[in-house]
């Protein structure tokens, strides 16, 4: 499994979620998008095997029965044959590390936001259905299916729908369902994913530096929602079931300071006041929980500190969560 890395890798980490859902040009992605000198594609089942053994690791941090059991779904991911996709006129070679995890990092990070939701109250995935607001990647998608839920991602990335354009359907006792375009301003993609979600899951994509920066920051860098907040939220609302939940949770470099340049995936906040979810219809359970030691613990499990670019964990590794539920 690739570490995370020092500052420019971390784009791919971190801001890719950003750079995927607002469908910026490949050209300003990590070059793993297009090199053809690129070291040889990881076999068929290397993934999976890689994030068997990784979650042993992250299994000691769990609370959670449900959640640690989601985790072992990573070594049951099915393998991956290379190809190749087309976008915007470049060619990229896909082997099975960039499908499951080549941009964003180990998909085992989300077990801390869904265990988050089991202490809120959630008792599982079997049976649920659950929607990745910029799922970004395919691979912690697939385990929530794995685990017995229907999931429906979306995203706007080019690159995303290119890469997984043949691969919604039922998986395990589960189903996938993979929707390009943004939610809720296109009309197709709000009739796709329907309603009835027990749960919404937004991790590295609606961050406050995103949507509202604090500063001014290169529009290519941030996420165009494409409504207003007022709207925004109304759509995540009609999206959940009565008492549906809503799990932001963001994992964030270190804040530029202010001599500094913005660095807007490391404002990793809220993106919306607290009276507005309420007055969208939400019960504010959690808002802005500084979850760094958290974060941390779950970064030195994935070996995130180690290699040939280990990050400084308590200097360079924040997170944030926020639950909602809605409540009419």
């Amino acid at each position: 499994m690739p570490m995370p890395p020092t500052h420019s890798r971390r784009l791919k980490y971190q801001v890719a979620s950003c750079v995927f859902l607002i469908g910026l040009s490949l050209s300003i992605l990590p070059n793993r998008c297009n090199a053809q000198d690129e070291k040889q594609s990881t076999g068929p089942g290397s993934v999976p095997k890689q994030l068997a053994e990784s979650a042993i690791q992250v299994d000691s941090l769990i609370k959670s029965d449900w959640v640690k059991e989601w985790l072992r779904y990573g070594g049951e991911l099915p393998p991956v044959e290379p190809f190749t996709v087309e976008v915007n006129g470049r060619v990229t070679h896909v082997d099975e590390e960039l499908f499951y995890v080549g941009r964003f990092g180990s998909p085992l990070a989300y077990a801390r936001a869904l265990d988050l939701v089991a202490a809120a109250g959630m008792d599982g995935l079997t049976d649920k259905h659950v929607l990745d607001f910029g799922y970004g990647s395919i691979a912690s998608v697939r385990m929530i299916a794995l685990a017995g839920a229907d999931v429906t991602g979306v995203d706007v990335s080019p690159m995303a729908h290119a890469m997984y354009a043949n691969h919604s359907g039922a998986i395990g006792d589960g189903k996938v369902q993979l929707v390009n375009g943004r939610f809720p301003k296109d009309e197709s993609v709000v009739n796709q994913a329907g309603a009835n979600y027990d749960l919404v899951i937004s991790k590295n994509t609606l961050k406050k530096g995103y949507i509202h920066p604090s500063r001014a920051a290169d529009p290519r860098m941030l996420v165009d929602l494409g409504v207003d907040d007022a709207t925004f939220l109304k759509g995540l609302h009609d999206l959940l079931k009565a008492n549906g939940m809503v799990i932001i949770y963001n994992i964030c470099p270190a804040k530029a300071n202010a001599d500094q340049d913005y660095v807007p995936w490391a404002e990793g906040e809220n993106p919306f006041p607290r009276e507005q979810w309420q007055t969208a219809g939400f019960e504010v359970l959690h808002y802005d929980i500084e979850d760094h030691a958290a974060a941390r613990d779950l970064g030195r499990a994935l070996g995130w500190d180690r290699g040939a670019n280990p990050m400084n964990l308590s200097q360079d590794l924040f997170a944030w969560y926020s639950i909602m539920r809605r409540i009419d």
